[in-house]
């Protein structure tokens, strides 16, 4: 079973916060409401708070599991779908060029010492 998920990771669980703020201070809300409608079309019986769960999630990650905050706190995420039983996960990032390494370089290696990669 596989799944996919934004990743949002910073030095400090402040800076992730941050940056995943202004992904949605900077979102395109009508574009997102489009595709919410598309892909919920039949969810008016959804709570309001759920729908509103997940157009902030398809703004920023297109739906995907939240991986926002240090190394650590997204290894702790990745580990965490590893145990309810995710073979593996997709990974998107904002500015995948620019954000990778930095993935690459802090979390994998934690991954690595956990036996999951």
């Amino acid at each position: 079973m596989l799944t996919f998920s934004h990743v949002v990771c910073r030095p400090t669980e402040a800076e992730a916060k941050a940056e995943l703020q202004r992904q949605l201070d900077n979102a395109d809300w009508g574009a997102v409401d489009n595709l919410v409608k598309l892909q919920f079309a039949h969810a008016q019986s959804f709570p309001h708070d759920l729908l509103a769960l997940i157009r902030e999630r398809m703004a920023t990650g297109h739906g995907g599991f939240p991986l926002v905050g240090t190394p650590e706190q997204v290894a702790d995420g990745i580990t965490q779908l590893h145990h309810v039983g995710f073979r593996g996960t997709t990974l998107s990032f904002l500015d995948y060029v620019k954000e990778f390494p930095y993935f690459r370089d802090t979390v994998l290696p934690i991954l690595s010492a956990r036996g999951i990669r």
